[in-house]
């Protein structure tokens, strides 16, 4: 039997894709294994500082536990709040050295008004230490009340330390009311202190001094920044020396956490700045204690004095992932895997592009049916911009909190102004733009609409690349598996155990949305905002600016690079035994409808002699 005519497009085109998949697979794997091969290592190490520790445990004790008996309630805009600065201040070795800086920032829906109190110990050298703690209590806390005190209680105690203890460094010692939200107060100062052009490190105390712990977690991560793994390594060795862990958040929920923006923490007003910054803290049950505060206090002190007569700062090497043992893996390599991510979306648009040979002005036709499915999206980030700025949606100037409140309560008025207003720019973007009735051939028509869909969607993984190099965790099921949509039908193999032949893309589509899935799992249960509210979080999080532009941007491409990709239908091979016929694509029509197949003649049983 000759060969079929079939061999010349669409099992070409099935070639093309395995030889891509291949091609873009042994890259991938290459350099993955180069880059976690060549994990880097801290670039130099800071000493510990040895000598006599003189935090006194039990005084510290004594001010977090009159802290909370005086001012138990110290929520964000309260009178304890405003009161308990006092407080600080009188507690202070000299109220002089106290810097009070009172300031309005706005927090989701309400101004509230904060207050930072900033002890400078000055020093020698320009180089400047912050050590901050902050004072405010979430209003859900039902238990452990004195853990909300301590670090307060040990920021008091170093300032009397290091008053009388000289030091090489400038030393700033600050006291927030941002625990909950976190970075506020820090960011605050860093923008308006004239400190804050020689800041090298910065740490953060809290929830410390419980007796029974044998770890304390690290807070390293911010939106495109991570705690160089210096800082970490040093800390690690500091914890060690009084016996205590130092926890550190995995690889996969550090990428998670920077692709959503989900890094909390005063960390993040530092690393954004590209400071050195840490954030240590005790997420364990029970209250504090004097032996507690005395192991841990102790600690803290040691690590100040490592950073204050150790050798120079170390300058930020990029670190984008960081293990527990301060090794990292550098912004560059991060990106370049991310890079590679996109090859195979890139070079099935290229296949789709050159096999569906259609005119100029077939490909207007079809761009402006995209943009029919684009418009509406874009049309209803514009929408939550605009409602943010009305005040229906909560906006957050720094962070996003994950806490019950106005950033994880939906609310009605705007969720019915986005759903009503989205449907009828749809209808109307899809009346007037809409591409319904193809001009040229069907297997053309097909082709063009994957080649349509496919450009769309690599646009918005490049632009999510441009925003982060974490974006495409979102993205990165998509972008592998949208590639193996197609118009033609898939030969059945033999052995199949299914052995149906498909007629749409959307079981490979519907695939492809696993790792957006997967994520917002991550952020209803990790961070424990709940299922039924974490779209409106994510919502919050993008009219914040956690995203930027691009990310919104981003998201219009994808979503209507899918719509496309949906609509495509395959089509049925007919198999043609000669090489006559010239015009390949004339070979290929669609199924079809099942209304219209003529049902199949039941088989007869053979001839028997013996009936």
């Amino acid at each position: 039997m000759p060969l079929t005519i079939r061999r010349r497009l669409v099992d070409r085109i099935r070639q093309w894709r395995k030889t891509a998949y291949a091609v873009c697979a042994g890259l991938v794997i290459l350099a993955g294994a180069a880059v976690f091969l060549s994990v880097s290592s801290p670039a130099s190490s800071v000493e510990l500082a040895s000598g006599p520790t003189f935090f006194d445990s039990n005084r510290a004790f004594r001010a977090a536990d009159r802290m909370y008996q005086l001012y138990p309630d110290r929520t964000l805009g309260s009178a304890d709040s405003e009161d308990v600065v006092n407080w600080f201040v009188e507690e202070l070795p000299d109220p002089d050295m106290a810097l009070v800086d009172v300031y309005e920032a706005p927090m989701g829906d309400r101004e509230v008004t904060l207050r930072n109190v900033a002890v400078v110990l000055q020093g020698p050298s320009e180089e400047t230490i912050v050590i901050a703690a902050p004072r405010d209590v979430p209003p859900d806390v039902k238990d452990t009340p004195l853990a909300y005190t301590s670090s307060t209680a040990v920021l008091l105690e170093l300032i009397q330390v290091f008053v009388a203890r000289p030091h090489q460094k400038t030393l700033v010692f600050l006291s927030t009311e941002d625990g909950s939200t976190g970075g506020i107060g820090i960011d605050r100062f860093l923008d308006r202190s004239d400190l804050a052009e020689n800041v090298s490190t910065v740490l953060t105390m809290y929830m410390l001094g419980r007796e029974r712990a044998q770890a304390l977690t690290a807070g390293v991560t911010a939106p495109q920044r991570t705690t160089p793994g210096w800082y970490v390594q040093l800390v690690g060795r500091v914890l060690a020396d009084v016996g205590l862990q130092l926890k550190v958040p995995g690889l996969l929920s550090q990428a998670a956490d920077h692709a959503l923006s989900l890094s909390r923490g005063d960390q993040v007003a530092g690393l954004n700045r590209g400071i050195a910054s840490l954030r240590l803290y005790d997420d364990g049950t029970g209250n504090p204690t004097a032996a507690g505060l005395a192991t841990q206090g102790a600690a803290i002190e040691r690590l100040i004095l490592s950073l204050d007569t150790g050798t120079e700062v170390p300058p930020d090497p990029g670190t984008a992932l960081l293990l527990h043992s301060g090794r990292y893996l550098t912004q560059q390599a991060v990106t370049f895997l991310a890079v590679l991510m996109l090859l195979p979306t890139f070079a099935v648009f290229l296949i789709w592009l050159f096999s569906s040979r259609i005119s100029a002005r077939a490909a207007l036709r079809h761009l402006r049916n995209l943009v029919s499915f684009a418009l509406p999206v874009g049309i209803l980030f514009l929408i939550m911009y605009v409602l943010a700025q009305t005040g229906l949606i909560p906006v957050y100037r720094f962070q996003v909190p994950t806490t019950d409140g106005p950033s994880t309560r939906p609310r009605l008025a705007a969720t019915l102004i986005l759903v009503l207003v989205g449907l009828l720019v749809f209808v109307v973007s899809r009346r007037f733009l809409g591409y319904f009735r193809p001009q040229e051939g069907r297997a053309s028509t097909e082709m063009a609409r994957l080649a349509t869909g496919f450009f769309s969607f690599f646009i918005g993984l490049v632009l999510m690349i441009s925003r982060s190099a974490f974006l495409i965790l979102p993205c990165i099921t998509a972008a592998w598996a949208w590639p193996l949509a197609t118009c033609f039908a898939e030969p059945v193999y033999t052995g199949a155990l299914w052995r149906h032949r498909l007629t749409t893309n959307a079981p490979v589509l519907l695939l492809g949305l696993f790792a957006p899935v997967a994520l917002y799992i991550y952020v209803a249960v990790a961070h424990g905002v709940g299922w039924w509210r974490t779209w409106w979080f994510l919502i919050v999080q993008t009219v914040s600016g956690a995203y930027g532009a691009l990310g919104p941007l981003a998201v219009v491409f994808i979503t209507a690079g899918f719509a496309v990709l949906l609509g495509v239908k395959r089509m049925r091979v007919i198999p043609i035994e000669t090489l006559e016929v010239t015009d390949e694509l004339s070979l290929l029509e669609p199924p079809v409808p099942r209304a219209r197949r003529k049902p199949r003649a039941p088989s007869r049983p053979p001839l028997s002699p013996w009936r």
